[in-house]
């Protein structure tokens, strides 16, 4: 929706100064018209009508569990569960394929529930994030052999819950996670899904940030800003030979990059009491204020970059960044008004100059465009 209202706001800019025909512009709309943008509002009621009549089937199920026989409880599980991917391919092959999308994800929702029950019922015991991980092998297949994005979707959600609860119980390196995403990405991948790709690398995102914390006697977050200006790199220096080999992919690679820059270097002055000594301490107070100098100059890059390659997520990544980095960067270090005002005033006039250097740059580097506006 954001897209076509910038497309049509730029269509009556470029009819306006003769740039476009009347007629090419309504054979753009048109087309535009003709294509079909998300699932919609029919689609997306689908989807979750769908997950709550399968969680509503295993919820009825588990309520008259003890009064059904195994035999029966299996029979209605298979049932259920193949009646909803039996939907769904029955709505695929007559092009109703939202609704396709949500029999696969009521599937998957009965898959899950069922090995609950089934595991409750032979009284299995085990590690309890190995049960998320079956379910989210089996909401992979389902992706992969239904070509459906949001049971992909799905998959990654339960891929990103088993890590998180799988490292919360060991309390250390779940390295088992890696063949898992990249089974996950290669589905993505596979399925041409540009969503999915996303989602995969939030999902990595969500496994990087805390390594810091789990390796090298827990303090190591250093690590996690290397591998994140690694990434960032990549997309930027690397960004033409990345877009060659891969597709348009290094505007996202820059900005998850720094998004786990970011991350870390939050974590790094904020959050981890003994990887800096306390405010209180001058020799702390000295490593706190560079890193926030580094982060906040890190952080300008970035706007620059994005501003540069037109990159909006790194931007509003930044953006928001800046002003958390700035916010608690205050409530750490500043007790009183005076020493408040001063803060925000240096940090105003330094911001305002960098805006009034970069529009002197831009004029001097797109004279034609200065002089039309």
């Amino acid at each position: 929706m954001l897209y076509r209202l910038r497309l049509e706001r730029d269509l009556k800019r470029w009819q306006d100064k003769g740039l476009l025909t009347e007629a090419a512009a309504a054979a753009i709309r048109a087309d535009l018209a003709s294509t079909h943008w998300g699932i919609g509002a029919a689609g997306a009621f689908a989807i979750l009508g769908a997950v709550l009549f399968g969680f509503a089937v295993m919820s009825f199920v588990a309520a008259n569990w003890e009064g059904m026989s195994k035999l029966l409880r299996i029979v209605l599980l298979l049932a259920t569960l193949w009646a909803c991917y039996g939907g769904a391919t029955f709505f695929f092959g007559r092009n109703l394929d939202r609704f396709g999308h949500a029999a696969v994800l009521g599937g998957i929702a009965v898959f899950g529930g069922s090995i609950m029950l089934i595991a409750q019922m032979y009284h299995m015991e085990g590690n309890p994030p190995d049960a998320v991980l079956l379910w989210t092998l089996g909401a992979l297949v389902a992706a992969y052999l239904a070509r459906s994005g949001p049971a992909l979707a799905a998959a990654f959600v339960l891929m990103t819950v088993w890590s998180v609860y799988e490292r919360n119980l060991s309390d250390g390196l779940d390295l088992g996670f890696l063949p898992v995403w990249a089974i996950g990405a290669f589905c993505a991948y596979a399925l041409s899904w540009r969503p999915g790709l996303h989602l995969a690398a939030i999902s990595l995102l969500v496994w990087i940030v805390p390594l810091g914390g789990l390796v090298l006697d827990q303090h190591a977050h250093w690590i996690v800003v290397l591998i994140g200006l690694a990434v960032g790199l990549a997309g930027s220096l690397g960004a033409k030979e990345l877009d060659r080999v891969v597709g348009p992919v290094s505007g996202a690679v820059f900005a998850y990059g720094l998004a786990i820059t970011i991350a870390a270097l939050f974590i790094l002055q904020f959050i981890d009491d003994r990887a800096i000594p306390q405010t209180r301490d001058p020799n702390g107070m000295l490593v706190l204020v560079l890193l926030a100098v580094l982060t906040l100059a890190l952080l300008l890059a970035a706007m620059a970059w994005g501003i540069h390659t037109d990159n909006n997520g790194a931007m509003w990544i930044a953006y928001a960044a800046f002003a958390a980095e700035i916010f608690t960067l205050y409530a750490k270090t500043f007790g009183n008004l005076l020493n408040t005002s001063l803060f925000f005033l240096m940090a105003a006039i330094i911001v305002s100059g960098l805006a009034w250097l970069a529009l002197r740059l831009h004029k001097r580097s797109h004279p034609l465009a200065g002089a039309v506006a």
